[in-house]
C-alpha cells in the first residue's frame, strides 16, 4: 500500500529529471556555442565532457544535439506533463491507501461499540470500501499508465537500437495494467451482488395444507416466547437448526422464499424427542423476538456473503499481483476486524435466544437439547461427506445403533455450527442458563434415539391434522 505508490513517485521523478537534464545540456551548449568556455564544458555530463575532439568537431556536435533538441521540444514538454501527472497520482494513491485504512478502523471501532451502526451501515461500509479500492487502484493505474507512455514517447524520438531496448523494458508493464484493470472490474461487479442477498439450500418448503399439525405446533412455540410466527417452514438435509430473515432459494425446486424462514433438519429431527427440538425451535424463533436480534442475522448473512466476494476477488488460489495486493490486503483487513463485531453482537443475541430456548420446557432440558445437537454434529458430517447413501436418514439410524454418541469436557469449547450466526462456546451458554454439566446431562444427551424420536416429527408434520400436538408433548 505505501511501496508501490513511493516506487512510482520515485520513477516519475527520475522521468522529470531527464527531460531537465536534456533541456538543461541544450541549454548549455547553446551557450558554449555563443563564448566556448572550459567552465560550461564543466556542466555537461562527464562523457560529453571528457570527449576527445577539436573544438570544430566539437561547435558541430553540439550543434547538432542543440537543434535536435528543438525539434524534439514540444514532445520533451509533454513527456514533462506526463512524469508531472504521474507523480501526483502516485501521491494520490500514497494518501488515499493509508486514508481508506484509518477508515476502515474507525469504522470497525464503531461496529464493535454500537449495534446499531453495524446493522445499519454494514452493506453501506462495504460499498464504500469497493470505491475507495477502485479508486485507489486507478490512482496506481494511471500513475503506471503515464509512466508507460512516456516512455513509449522516448523510445520513439531514439536511435532504433535504443528504441528497441526501451520496449522490451516497457513491456513488462502491459500485463500489469491489464491485471489492474481486471481487479477493477471484479471489484466492480461482485460488490453489486450484495444488493441482493439470498442464500440457497437444499430443502423442501412446507405449507399450511401440507403439515397444519407442523404449524400449529410451531404456532405455540412462537406463542410461548413471544416471536412472531415464521412465513416458511422448511426442511432439509444439509443444514442444522436455524432461521434468517434472508431471501431464500430452495434446491431442486428453485422456490424464492422473501420474509422469516425457519429451516428443520431431518436429519437432527430424526434423533431427538419432541420436547428438545421443542426447545431448539423455541431458541431460533427468540431470533425474531426484538428486531435487533432479526436484523443481527441478517448482518451476519450479508458478512458472508462479503466473505463470497472476497473469495470472488481473489481468485482461484492464484497469487495476486503487486498491483492487486493492495486492494485485497484492504478486503482482507475489512472482513477481519468487522468479523470481530459481527461475532460479538451475535453472540449476545444468541445469549438472549437461549433463555427464550430455555422458556419451553426449562434450562436443563435446553442443554441438553444443545448438548444432543452437538454430538450429532459429526456423525452427520461425516455421512454427508461419504455422500454414498441414497438414504440419508436411514444411513444415520444405522450408524447410531452400531456406534455411540459421545461427549468430553472439551465439549465446552465447541460451539453448534450454524450458516449465519456466530454462536458463543457451550460452556458460555450453559452458564448463562445456571446449569452444570454433570454425568445425567451427558448421558440423556447421548442417548440411542428411541422410536418415538424418529416417528414423532412425521407424524407431526403429515396432512392429517390429527397429527397437531402441544409444544413439547410426547405425542
Amino acid at each position: 500500500m505505501l511501496v508501490l505508490p513511493l516506487l512510482l513517485m520515485g520513477w516519475s521523478s527520475l522521468q522529470s529529471w531527464r527531460v531537465d537534464s536534456a533541456l538543461g545540456e541544450a541549454q548549455i551548449m547553446r551557450q558554449w556555442l555563443a563564448n566556448p568556455s572550459e567552465a560550461l564544458l564543466g556542466q555537461l555530463p562527464r562523457d560529453e565532457r571528457k570527449l576527445v575532439i577539436d573544438e570544430q568537431h566539437r561547435r558541430e556536435r553540439f550543434q547538432r544535439m542543440v537543434e535536435q533538441t528543438e525539434a524534439d521540444r514540444g514532445a520533451l514538454h509533454l513527456r514533462q506533463v506526463l512524469a508531472t501527472l504521474s507523480h501526483w497520482l502516485a501521491i494520490a494513491a500514497l494518501l488515499a491507501g493509508p486514508a481508506t485504512w484509518l477508515k476502515l478502523r474507525v469504522d470497525a471501532w464503531r461496529a464493535v461499540r454500537s449495534r446499531d451502526f453495524l446493522h445499519d451501515r454494514l452493506s453501506t461500509r462495504w460499498r464504500v470500501l469497493s470505491q475507495c479500492l477502485m479508486v485507489h487502484t486507478a490512482l496506481l493505474m494511471g500513475s503506471l499508465g503515464l509512466a508507460l507512455l512516456y516512455e513509449l514517447s522516448w523510445a520513439h524520438s531514439t536511435p532504433q537500437a535504443g528504441k528497441l531496448a526501451m520496449l522490451l523494458m516497457c513491456l513488462p508493464v502491459v500485463p500489469v495494467l491489464g491485471v489492474g484493470a481486471a481487479l477493477i472490474l471484479r471489484l466492480r461487479q461482485h460488490w453489486q451482488v450484495l444488493d441482493a442477498p439470498c442464500s440457497t439450500f437444499l430443502g423442501r418448503a412446507l405449507g399450511r395444507t401440507d403439515a397444519p399439525g407442523l404449524w400449529a405446533w410451531v404456532e405455540s412455540l412462537a406463542q410461548s416466547t413471544g416471536a412472531p410466527v415464521p412465513d416458511h417452514i422448511v426442511v432439509g438435509i444439509d443444514q442444522s437448526f436455524f432461521v434468517t430473515s434472508v431471501e431464500v432459494m430452495l434446491q431442486p425446486s428453485g422456490q424464492v422464499l422473501k420474509g422469516r424462514t425457519l429451516y428443520l433438519p431431518l436429519t437432527y429431527l430424526s434423533c431427538m424427542s419432541q420436547d428438545e427440538v421443542a426447545s431448539v425451535v423455541g431458541h431460533e424463533l427468540g431470533h425474531f423476538t426484538s428486531r435487533d436480534t432479526e436484523r443481527g442475522s441478517e448482518a451476519v448473512a450479508r458478512f458472508n456473503m462479503m466473505c463470497l466476494h472476497f473469495s470472488l476477488i481473489t481468485g482461484e488460489g492464484t497469487p495476486p499481483s503487486w498491483i492487486e495486493r493492495p486492494a485485497i490486503w484492504m478486503a482482507e483487513r475489512f472482513l477481519y476486524h468487522f468479523q470481530i463485531a459481527v461475532q460479538h453482537w451475535s453472540r449476545a443475541q444468541e445469549l438472549v435466544a437461549d433463555r427464550a430456548g430455555a422458556q419451553i420446557a426449562g434450562p436443563r432440558l435446553f442443554c441438553q437439547a444443545l448438548l444432543r445437537v452437538i454430538a450429532l454434529d459429526d456423525a452427520i458430517a461425516a455421512l454427508l461427506h461419504q455422500r454414498r447413501q441414497p438414504d440419508l436418514i436411514q444411513a444415520l439410524a444405522a450408524h447410531l445403533r452400531e456406534h455411540s454418541l459421545c461427549l468430553s469436557e472439551q465439549v465446552l469449547g465447541r460451539a453448534v455450527p450454524h450458516p449465519f450466526d456466530s454462536h458463543p462456546p457451550t460452556a458460555v451458554r450453559l452458564q448463562q442458563l445456571d446449569v452444570m454439566l454433570d454425568a445425567q446431562l451427558l448421558t440423556e444427551a447421548t442417548r440411542r434415539p428411541s422410536d418415538h424420536d424418529r416417528h414423532w416429527f412425521g407424524q407431526l408434520a403429515s396432512p392429517s391434522p390429527a397429527a397437531t400436538a402441544k409444544p413439547g408433548s410426547p405425542e
